[in-house]
């Protein structure tokens, strides 16, 4: 076991009781947050207290947050409750597109296309219906197209292809994880494959052949990614099950990816603790506990709700329900850093809040 220390925490100058949903790479050596006071920022990754307000009021009710960077530009797209996905500029501090599903639906994941100027959101299911919504962003009054009747529950996870721009995987509340040919206007034929997992809190790409499924009783698998043009048998999926008692943890943030690995986030909010846990490929999948990096202190007793692996800080960014961007690094003349890829100082007191596999 290896051991990350907090090195810098802030509060991003958030109201007091805020949540930070989400927290995703900007320009190179920042960072963008979500919050549950609907507020955009970005953050310097050397200075947590340095940065700067994008939007007071991204949306009523902000619920997604993606990287989008097209030309050279500095592009975040939010998604929210209020049935519209916007595109912000960074520098300029506003919105420069948005977009509106049919309906108003409300959002809950989106996925963005630099190659393609394609921006897709999932919708929450609204009179029986889960929608995965296309906009080209050159167009973005209207939408150019939509798969209604692959998920009859909330779309949660959306993801493109790690290479290839036509191919979007998609995973629902319904249990299924979807993956389309987006060339494909015909709903039927443009699924190519459907994985039947459970409740999906999370699901991507490992790899351009591998897909992972996570559930939000964190049922976790490893799935092959099928080729419809190759008659040849795929390998069976790896199994996980439940990866509360082999991981000692309570519950499980999201899978970090990585250029140089890939890291199952477990989080254990009675120990105040988060681990990375290496997942490992080889003859097949498997969790590498024995090298898992820990972060003592976490977020306190509260979930930590996103972690970001920084490459070019040799840092790990956390951000939690305590409303804090945590920092961590090893330890000086101790471990080497965490191999990256997708702070613990004293909380501020908060009041608690409510809170198939079938190939086609």
């Amino acid at each position: 076991m290896h051991t990350l220390h907090a090195v810098a925490s802030s509060t991003l100058s958030l109201p007091t009781d805020s949540y930070i949903y989400s927290i995703t790479p900007s320009a190179p050596g920042t960072f963008a947050a979500i919050s549950s006071d609907d507020s955009l920022r970005v953050f310097d990754a050397a200075n947590l207290d340095r940065g700067s307000v994008v939007s007071n009021a991204t949306h009523a009710g902000v619920t997604a947050l993606r990287s989008f960077g097209v030309g050279g530009s500095q592009l975040l797209a939010t998604g929210g409750r209020d049935g519209k996905v916007k595109v912000w500029d960074v520098r300029a501090g506003k919105s420069v597109v948005e977009m509106q599903t049919e309906r108003a639906a409300p959002v809950l994941s989106v996925a963005c296309n630099a190659e393609t100027n394609i921006i897709v959101a999932g919708t929450e299911l609204v009179s029986s219906q889960a929608v995965v919504a296309f906009w080209d962003i050159r167009s973005p009054q209207k939408i150019s197209l939509q798969y209604v009747e692959s998920h009859n529950d909330d779309i949660t996870e959306l993801q493109y292809h790690p290479t290839r721009s036509n191919i979007l995987l998609s995973g629902s509340t319904d249990g299924l994880v979807n993956i389309y040919d987006t060339t494909i206007a015909d709903e039927d034929e443009a699924l190519v494959q459907v994985i039947n997992h459970g409740s999906v809190h999370h699901a991507g790409f490992l790899s351009e052949h591998a897909i992972f499924a996570l559930s939000h009783d964190e049922l976790f698998s490893v799935h092959p990614a099928t080729n419809p043009d190759d008659a040849a048998q795929a390998p069976e999926p790896v199994q996980f099950g439940d990866l509360r008692d082999p991981l000692g943890c309570e519950y499980v943030a999201q899978l970090c990816l990585g250029a140089q690995g890939m890291y199952i986030a477990a989080g254990n909010k009675m120990e105040k603790q988060l681990d990375l846990v290496p997942l490992v490929s080889g003859d097949s999948w498997s969790l590498d506990r024995e090298n898992l990096w820990r972060l003592p202190g976490a977020h306190g007793e509260e979930v930590v709700r996103s972690v970001c692996l920084d490459e070019q800080s040799q840092s790990v960014f956390t951000c939690g329900e305590d409303g804090y961007v945590r920092a961590w690094k090893p330890a000086e003349g101790g471990d080497s850093s965490v191999q990256s890829g997708s702070g613990s100082a004293k909380a501020r007191p908060k009041e608690k809040k409510k809170d198939r596999y079938k190939p086609y």
